[in-house]
C-alpha cells in the first residue's frame, strides 16, 4: 500500500477520529484510493453542514426513526445543496462532484441498518474531451512565467505524469538527477488506476528544475532526497498540494492570457509523443494507463521493451516536445517521411536515389552551369519531377503528360514528368 501524502494523511485522519467515520472506512473503503477519497467527501460534507460526523448520523438517524418519509425528502435535498457546494464554492469536476458526494452518503449508509439507508442520487458525470496546449502557446508561457512555474510546466510536459502523481514525488525520485544527467528515469505509482509505470524528462525539464532547485536554496530551503520535489514558498517548506497547484495555473492563465492546467500539459505530452512513438503500448504506459488485453490486465515486463530501450525511444521522440525545436507541422512532416522511409523496401529506396527523388522536398531543378551539381546525384534525371501515386489518381497524371517509370511491389507506381 502506498505511503499517504501530508495533505491526504489530514483527509483520513480527520475522518477516523470519528467512530462513524471510521465505522465507514472499515466497511466500505477497501483500496486507498477509496480511503482517500471518501475520505475528503466526508470532512466536505462535515464543512458543507458545520457538524461533525458523528452527529450528522445521529441527526440522519433520529430525523428517520420521527418520520421515515419527511426524514428521506430532507437529506435527498440536503445532498442535492451538497453536489452544488462541492461544484460552486470547491470549484469540483463532475467527476470529483460524484465520488465526494459518494463518500458523504457511504458515512451514513455504513451506519444505519438496511431500510434505513439514503438513497440520495449521485450527480451525473460530465465526460468531456480536454483539448492540450500548443507548441507555440506553451513556447510562449515558457518565456513568461517565473523560474518555479516553468520547473512545474517542464516536469509535467515532458514526463505526462497527472497532477496528483507528480505531486507525490521527492527530489530523490530523480534517477541521476545529482550526477548531472539530462535524461531522467522515473518510477511512478498511478493512484487513479492503481499501477506503477516508468517515464521520463529530459532536457527542458531537467534545466528548469537545476535553476528551481538553485532558487529554493538562495530562499533558505535545505533540500535532500526526501524533499519535495515541489515546495511551497515560504517557511516551513511543505509540499505543495493539487488545490495549491491549481491556483498557480489560474495565476499563469492570468498573466498570460492562456489556458494550461496539468490536465492540458497532459494531453500535450500524448499529442506529440504519438507522432513518433509507434509502439501499441508504451506511450500508455508512460502515462500511467492500466494496460489491458481481452480484459485482463498483462504484465508490463513481458511485453514492454528494458528501461534503456524505452529510454532510447523516448529520446528519439523528445523532439517533439522540445520546446527548442519547430512547428507541429513541421514536426508531424518529419515524422511522416521517417515513417514512409521505414516503409520502402531496398529495391524502392535504391531507385529513388538513382532518379534523384528525395522525400524532404521535390529534386531541384538545375539549370546549366550550376555549380551546386551534388544535389542532382544522378544527371540523366535533373529537371525532372517524380512522384509516387495509387491507382486512383494514375489516369489523371497520364492524362496530364506523366509517364510510368516503376511499378512498386505495393501495387502503386512512380510516374515521371
Amino acid at each position: 500500500m502506498r505511503k499517504l501524502v501530508p495533505y491526504e494523511k489530514g483527509f483520513v485522519e480527520f475522518t477516523e477520529k470519528s467512530e462513524a467515520g471510521r465505522h465507514m472506512l472499515d466497511k466500505v473503503a477497501k483500496s486507498m484510493n477509496t480511503r482517500i477519497a471518501y475520505s475528503k467527501g466526508c470532512r466536505f460534507l462535515s464543512d458543507f453542514l458545520k457538524k461533525d460526523l458523528d452527529e450528522i448520523v445521529s441527526e440522519y438517524q433520529k430525523g428517520v426513526q420521527e418520520n421515515a418519509y419527511k426524514a428521506f425528502d430532507k437529506w435527498e435535498r440536503i445532498f442535492d445543496d451538497f453536489a452544488i457546494y462541492l461544484e460552486k464554492n470547491l470549484h469540483q469536476s463532475s467527476a470529483s462532484v460524484s465520488v465526494f458526494h459518494s463518500g458523504g452518503k457511504a458515512l451514513i449508509n455504513a451506519n444505519v441498518p438496511r431500510s434505513m439507508r439514503l438513497q440520495a442520487k449521485s450527480p451525473s458525470v460530465i465526460s468531456r474531451t480536454i483539448m492540450g496546449v500548443t507548441m507555440e502557446e506553451l513556447k510562449e508561457i515558457y518565456s513568461i512565467v517565473g523560474v518555479r512555474d516553468r520547473a512545474i510546466i517542464g516536469f509535467l510536459k515532458d514526463s505526462g505524469m497527472s497532477r496528483a502523481d507528480a505531486l507525490i514525488l521527492n527530489i530523490g525520485d530523480l534517477e541521476g538527477f545529482d550526477r548531472g544527467e539530462q535524461w531522467i528515469h522515473l518510477n511512478a505509482f498511478r493512484g487513479k488506476e492503481g499501477v506503477e509505470y516508468e517515464t521520463f524528462i529530459g532536457p527542458n525539464a531537467v534545466e528548469a528544475l537545476r535553476a528551481y532547485f538553485t532558487w529554493r536554496k538562495a530562499n533558505g530551503e535545505t533540500l535532500t532526497p526526501a524533499s519535495p520535489l515541489f515546495a511551497t514558498t515560504r517557511r516551513p517548506f511543505r509540499r505543495i498540494d493539487e488545490n495549491a497547484l491549481n491556483s498557480i495555473f489560474e495565476i499563469i492563465k492570468s498573466d498570460t492570457k492562456k489556458d494550461v492546467s496539468s490536465h492540458r500539459l497532459r494531453k500535450f505530452f500524448e499529442t506529440y509523443m504519438a507522432l513518433v512513438v509507434r509502439h501499441p503500448i508504451i506511450l500508455k504506459y508512460w502515462m500511467g494507463h492500466k494496460i489491458r488485453r481481452k480484459s485482463r490486465d498483462i504484465e508490463a515486463r513481458y511485453i514492454l521493451p528494458p528501461t534503456p530501450e524505452q529510454l532510447k525511444l523516448y529520446q528519439e521522440s523528445y523532439r517533439n516536445i522540445d520546446l527548442t525545436g519547430g512547428t507541429l507541422e513541421e514536426r508531424a512532416k518529419q515524422a511522416a517521411k521517417e515513417q514512409l522511409e521505414q516503409m520502402l523496401t531496398p529495391e524502392q529506396k535504391e531507385f529513388m536515389t538513382r532518379a534523384g527523388i528525395k522525400l524532404t522536398r521535390k529534386t531541384r531543378h538545375i539549370k546549366a552551369g550550376d555549380e551546386k551539381k551534388e544535389d542532382c546525384p544522378d544527371s540523366e534525371h535533373c529537371g525532372e519531377e517524380f512522384k509516387q501515386v495509387g491507382e486512383s489518381d494514375l489516369l489523371g497524371y497520364l492524362k496530364a503528360g506523366w509517364r510510368i517509370t516503376h511499378n512498386l511491389v505495393n501495387g502503386q507506381v512512380i510516374v515521371q514528368k
